[in-house]
């Protein structure tokens, strides 16, 4: 058992090693193999990655998630870190103070949050968690975000969304993630519900990939995801598509 557990996780060539000699990486996957060799029924992890280096934590957890298909034995994996849970889960648990705030997989979680805790706790950047209004117009529902100059930003409200109209006239959290609002030209051309309008950048956040703008909207910095060659500067007056499909 200890040779076919070690020739899985690798450290075939470690099992002489004292711990000292062990790098950080290599004493997770010890720790995984004593576990392992055990056959047990479920596999309980209690962050395992938190002490390792960036690089190192997403070796392991691409380690994690290949044993873990390998074995298709049921792993209880407890993180703080999102992206973690994200990549991992077929099935999330969030918890807030010892009590379940939502059970799902990770696209119910990610797409449809049960409360505001859910919404800004998963993600990373958070979800745009933004004051509005709903109104009531001859062209139908539109939510109304304040700007710090001019007249509101209204965005209509996406057609099936009748449950608002309860709410017209009444404030209401408007929730968009940083990927659902982005430059024209990276926009999902699928969507059934695209505006676009002008939004005052304040900052630039460069991410290699992608570029992260900063404007604000409902009194609050609002994050944008846009294109790594959107070619935006602080200061200028720039074009933004809002996917409100994605709107919660």
């Amino acid at each position: 058992a200890i040779k076919q557990v070690s020739d899985m996780l690798q450290i075939g060539h470690l099992l002489d090693r004292k711990p000292s000699q062990l790098s950080g990486g290599q004493r997770q996957r010890v720790a995984m193999g004593r576990a392992l060799v055990r056959n047990p029924q479920v596999f309980l992890f209690d962050e395992p990655l938190s002490n390792l280096d960036a690089k190192l934590r997403v070796d392991m957890r691409t380690e994690i998630k290949r044993l873990h298909q390998r074995m298709g034995t049921t792993f209880v994996y407890v993180t703080h870190d999102q992206i973690e849970a994200m990549t991992l889960a077929t099935k999330i648990a969030v918890l807030k103070d010892g009590v379940l705030q939502q059970f799902g997989t990770p696209a119910e979680i990610y797409n449809s949050p049960a409360n505001l805790f859910v919404a800004d706790f998963m993600g990373s950047p958070a979800m745009n968690l933004l004051n509005a209004t709903v109104e009531a117009g001859v062209s139908g529902l539109a939510v109304a975000l304040e700007r710090p100059n001019g007249a509101p930003l209204r965005l209509p409200v996406v057609s099936g969304n009748h449950g608002l109209s309860a709410y017209a006239g009444r404030q209401v959290i408007f929730g968009i993630r940083p990927e659902a609002l982005t430059d024209p030209d990276g926009a999902d051309r699928k969507a059934r519900s695209l505006t676009e309008d002008d939004c005052l950048i304040e900052v630039v956040e460069p991410a290699g990939s992608d570029t992260f703008a900063v404007t604000k909207l409902g009194g609050k910095s609002v994050v944008a995801r846009l294109r790594a060659d959107a070619g935006i500067a602080p200061g200028q007056n720039t074009r933004l598509a809002f996917n409100l499909d994605k709107a919660v």
